[in-house]
This record gives C-alpha cells, structure tokens and sequence, in this order.
C-alpha cells in the first residue's frame, strides 16, 4: 500500500477535529505553525502575522524567557548539561515554536551557544572554544549538527558561523553517508563501525533550512543512509529506537519529521533517493502513525526523557506539537491529512 493511500484511508473528520484544536489553541505559537505547515500560509499572512505579534504571550514561551540567565543561557554555564533542559535543549523547542532571532532573547540565547564553537566550525558540549582553539575534548558531531540545524530555523541560516560549520560537516562526513560517533564521544581520527544514524537524521533538517546544502552531494548521502533505516531497529548505529515513539520534545530521530524530511529533500528540490524509493521506505512509518490516531483526532505524547525543558504532557493524552508534527508529515506524504482544516 503506498503513502498516500494510507493518509487518504485517514479519515477526514478526525482531520477537522485535530484542526479545529490547533487553530483555536491558546499558543499563538501552535497557532502561527498550524497556518504555515499545514494551511501552508506565508510567515507575511496577516493571519500569521498576528499571532506572531503574541508570541510573548505564549504561555510556553513566556516561562521560557521568565527562567532565561541574564548571558542568554537555561541552568548554568554548559551549553549541553544539564541534560534536555540546558540551552542547548531549549533551542530545540524554540526552534520548533517558531520563535527567531527577531526576539531578543532567542539571539542572546544563539550567541550564547555559538561562543562554543571552534574556528573550525566545531562545536563542543561543555568548554567555550576561547580563542577559537580547537578543544582538548572529543568532538561530538551531533552536538554539532543539532545545534545548526535549530539555530538555521531560529533565522541563522545564512550566518557565517553556520555556513562554517555546514563545511566542517561536510569534511567530516562517512562515504556511507552518516558521521562517527564511539559511544559518547569521537576520538580524532578514528572511525567507528557504523556511522551514528542520530547525527545523519539530524543533517536532513540542516539540509532543510540551509538552502545550498537541499541539493548537496552530502544531503544525497544522508537521504539514503537514513531510508535504508527508517523504522527498522537501529542497533549498531549508537542511538536507540526511538522510531515507535512520539516524543514532546523531539530532539532528533522521528518518524514524522524525519519522514517528512525525507520525503522533501528526495523531491524535486532536493538531491536525495529517487522520491518512489523514499515514499516505499515510509509507507510503513505513515500506517504506524495512522493506527496510532486517538478518538478524538490527535495524537498523543508519549512522554520524554528526565527533565525536558517544557512539559512533555501527560502519557498518552492527545498533544498538541505532536499532533502538528504528525499531520504536516501525514501533508507531505499524501492526500489531504490537514488539506480539510478550513472545512
């Protein structure tokens, strides 16, 4: 059964319902992102323009910046640790809000994080990269490419220190198309067996946001790494498997943003897998995403790691991000799952 055919069989009442509670939420964050993602309504719309204009009053993003340190940073002066709820994890959720470096407190915060980076476009967990110089630290590539990839979305896309590290990636890239990553860290020099499939699932939404790299030798590579494991046990490839759930937040590896990705750099703007060979790859993902649907429309949480830097939502309950994020995946994959929300 291919994708499409699976959303279509989605059933669009349900559809409606979910819409109807994105769009009338009390987040102008979910709000602004329902309208671009699904309604597909320019970041100019006067629609989306307004809830733009509240996003300090967003309830979420309002205890963010309540709890932000004077330097820009979230729990202390590491960009990584404390672990899901430091800087670093925050600009995840930022990222994905749709927050930019036109508030204030998202460009302290990316400042903040980017006095981490190496000049050679390297970023390191723990130790600020004074002077530039290279650390003594193990380079840990999916700190790296996660930061970029959020900070690209956050309005850093073009930056010179990003574009500094796209390059230090590319350089650093497998010829099977992932990175090496030996448990926690990467000894220079030395490659691991198998590439990290964290890291390369994380690429595909740098590959997104950064406009020269959609087309990319090196996006092409990632693309087929990261079908040839899309939804299958990842063991070897040092993450664990996270495809069955649906976490809030995300941080990297999801099979709806990372099916949707796939589906949008193998298409024709992008230089990945032929697009029959990705849609075959995520039929599975998209039928696993339909079954999972809740009575009521939207799809539930199901929880995340210790301590996330906002609420991860009750077990089990319907979730507003996830739902979002599966149905703009269930959009690019197919028919209509969202095409009916203005009915």
């Amino acid at each position: 059964m291919q994708a499409n055919a699976v959303v279509s069989g989605a059933g669009h009442q349900g559809e409606r319902r979910s819409g109807a509670w994105l769009l009338s939420h009390d987040s102008p964050c979910l709000r602004a992102r329902t309208k671009q993602w699904l309604l597909e309504l320019p970041a100019d719309d006067p629609s989306v323009e307004a809830d733009r204009r509240e996003y300090r009053r967003d309830p979420v993003l309002a205890r963010l910046f309540a709890a932000q340190a004077p330097d820009g940073s979230w729990h202390g002066p590491a960009l990584y640790c404390p672990k899901h709820r430091s800087t670093f994890w925050t600009l995840a959720v930022l990222a994905e809000m749709g927050a930019g470096r036109w508030l204030d407190e998202v460009e302290k915060a990316a400042e903040f994080a980017l006095q981490f980076q190496a000049a050679n476009g390297e970023v390191y967990q723990f130790r600020r990269a004074a002077g530039g110089r290279p650390s003594p630290q193990k380079p840990v590539p999916c700190a790296t490419t996660r930061l970029m990839s959020w900070l690209a979305e956050l309005g850093y896309a073009g930056d010179e220190r990003l574009l500094r590290a796209v390059d230090y990636l590319i350089s650093t890239q497998r010829p099977d198309g992932g990175w090496s990553c030996m448990e926690r860290a990467m000894p220079r020099g030395l490659e691991s067996e198998k590439p990290c499939l964290g890291v390369t699932a994380s690429f595909l939404a740098l590959a997104e946001a950064v406009p020269a790299l959609a087309r990319h030798q090196a996006t092409a590579r990632a693309v087929e790494l990261v079908v040839s494991l899309y939804f299958k046990d990842p063991k070897g490839y040092h993450v664990g498997n996270s495809w069955p759930y649906l976490y809030y937040p995300c941080f990297f590896m999801d099979l709806a943003n990372t099916g949707r990705l796939l589906l949008v750099l193998a298409g024709d703007g992008g230089a990945g897998a032929g697009g029959g060979e990705v849609r075959q790859a995520i039929t599975r993902g998209a039928e696993y995403l339909v079954a999972r649907r809740l009575p009521d429309g939207a799809w539930p949480s199901d929880g995340h790691p210790y301590r996330p830097p906002v609420d991860p939502g009750k077990k089990g309950k319907g979730h507003p991000w996830v739902t979002l994020r599966v149905l703009r995946f269930l959009k690019a994959a197919g028919k209509g799952a969202a095409g009916h929300l203005e009915g």
